[in-house]
């Protein structure tokens, strides 16, 4: 079950490490750069949208891993409850088998004062 947010927070381990550009930072840079080339500036990177996208993009992977975190907590519980049923599942069929044990004793018990009664004297 948890296999899957592995990878998910090794991606985001790496992207963070080496700074790499998330689609919103990259959608910002570009529209720095479009507004610099109009006006005749040269692009040196780093500009206010590009700023924008990043701090996008960084909200974005904090909801991403709070939501993993939920995810998480969610299939714990899930486990927890699953464990608890069987663990009362088994007590359940423990008692069953007790009350059919005690029930066939006193079958036989049954059964064998009938054969005493039938048996000639």
């Amino acid at each position: 079950m948890k296999m899957t947010t592995i990878p998910m927070a090794a991606a985001v381990l790496t992207c963070t490490i080496a700074a790499c550009d998330g689609p919103k930072e990259k959608a910002g840079a570009a529209r720095d750069e479009a507004a610099a080339n109009a006006s005749g500036v040269p692009y040196e990177g780093d500009g206010p949208a590009e700023r924008a996208g990043r701090a996008a993009d960084r909200v974005d992977r904090a909801a991403a891993k709070a939501r993993d975190s939920k995810a998480d907590a969610l299939e714990d519980q899930g486990d927890a409850i699953e464990a608890q049923a069987d663990a009362e599942a088994d007590k359940l069929e423990q008692q069953a088998k007790s009350i059919r044990d005690a029930a066939k004793a006193k079958a036989r018990e049954l059964d064998q004062q009938a054969e005493g009664l039938k048996a000639p004297s």
